[in-house]
């Protein structure tokens, strides 16, 4: 479960930052945000069940709540972190 979800995590790191930096958020993308948001979900669910076996693979939940802070803050939010603004 451990590998899977690192897996799973090294997968999304380049969707979150492209959707938070280089997108003006979920909205603009449609059932492509809507598929993010699911798998960051299945993600972070993944990534807590391994982190339960071991204690290292909290710092990785962090990230991927820091990931996907940024994509909804950007998203939710008035601000505007994405380049071109």
């Amino acid at each position: 479960m451990i590998h899977v979800s690192i897996a799973l995590f090294l997968l999304g790191i380049l969707p979150h930052l492209a959707l938070a930096f280089f997108s003006p958020g979920l909205r603009s993308e449609g059932v492509l945000g809507i598929a993010l948001v699911i798998y960051s979900l299945t993600t972070l669910s993944c990534l807590l069940l391994a982190a339960r076996c071991t204690k290292r693979m909290w710092v990785v939940v962090v990230f991927q709540i820091i990931l996907m802070g940024t994509v909804l803050y950007e998203s939710l939010s008035g601000a505007r972190l994405y380049i071109g603004t």
